[in-house]
Formats: structure tokens, C-alpha cells, sequence
């Protein structure tokens, strides 16, 4: 009984969940410093500031900066990746329909079907100019 008492540890420590500087996360997630900071004045990452106003990343951040290269790799623009990170998960590889993104890919679809009738009406225009006009002759 006499080791009942050894391990006697301060429960109130707490860890800083901010491990990593800027450098540091672009050397991981092979995105530029410049960028970071382009993502954060877009509000899509939100690094931590310490109190020397340096940035710290937690892992999370990262997983963020993941996310929105691998979108960004797939070609979307950045305004566009700001409505569809929180509906992104990483590991799964899966998309969640979130009501922001539901309602944007209604009012694209929309977008889309408009353009596809104006597309058929000036298809069928064409189509009847052909069939009622006569051919030019192309004597030389």
C-alpha cells in the first residue's frame, strides 16, 4: 500500500492544442505561407494568434488546408470551396448535402436548364432557317 499515493499528477495542466507555425504547415501541407494567408483573409482557415501575433495551427487547421487543396485541385474557386468546407469530410470522402450547398446547386441547376432551353430554341431557329431557305448557288 505503500505505492498508492505515487503518482500524484497536476489535473489542472493544460496542453496547448496550438502546435504548429506557419512554416511549419506549409512545409506539411505543401501550401505556401502566402497562400495561408490568403486562406485566412477569406475567412477559410482561422489560425489561433499567440501573444507575439504569431499564427498557430492546430491539427484540425490542417485537415482544413487539406480539404480545401484537394478542392481547389479539383478545380473549384475559392468562394465557392468557402460554402462547401463544412459540408466536406476529409476522411470519408464524402459530401454532405448541407441546406447553404443544397440550396446553391438548386439555383445552378436552374442556371443550367435555362441555358439548356435557350440552347434548344436557337437549335430548332437554326434547324428551321435550313429546311425553309434555299441553297446559294456556288457557281464560280
Amino acid at each position: 500500500m505503500k505505492y498508492k499515493n505515487m503518482l500524484n499528477y497536476d489535473t489542472t495542466v493544460k496542453v496547448n492544442p496550438y502546435f504548429m507555425n506557419l512554416a511549419k504547415v506549409s512545409e506539411l501541407t505543401k501550401v505556401s505561407p502566402r497562400m495561408l494567408r490568403y486562406y485566412e483573409n477569406l475567412g477559410l482557415i482561422q489560425p489561433h494568434r499567440a501573444s507575439n501575433n504569431y499564427r498557430s495551427y492546430t491539427q484540425k487547421d490542417i485537415e482544413n488546408i487539406k480539404k480545401i487543396k484537394i478542392l481547389n485541385d479539383a478545380g473549384m474557386n475559392l468562394k465557392d470551396i468557402h460554402v462547401l468546407l463544412p459540408c466536406f469530410d476529409l476522411d470519408e470522402r464524402v459530401f454532405t448535402l448541407c441546406p447553404v450547398v443544397q440550396e446553391k446547386l438548386q439555383t445552378e441547376l436552374k442556371h443550367v436548364s435555362d441555358q439548356l432551353n435557350k440552347l434548344q430554341t436557337s437549335q430548332s431557329l437554326l434547324q428551321s432557317f435550313l429546311a425553309k431557305g434555299k441553297a446559294e448557288s456556288t457557281n464560280i
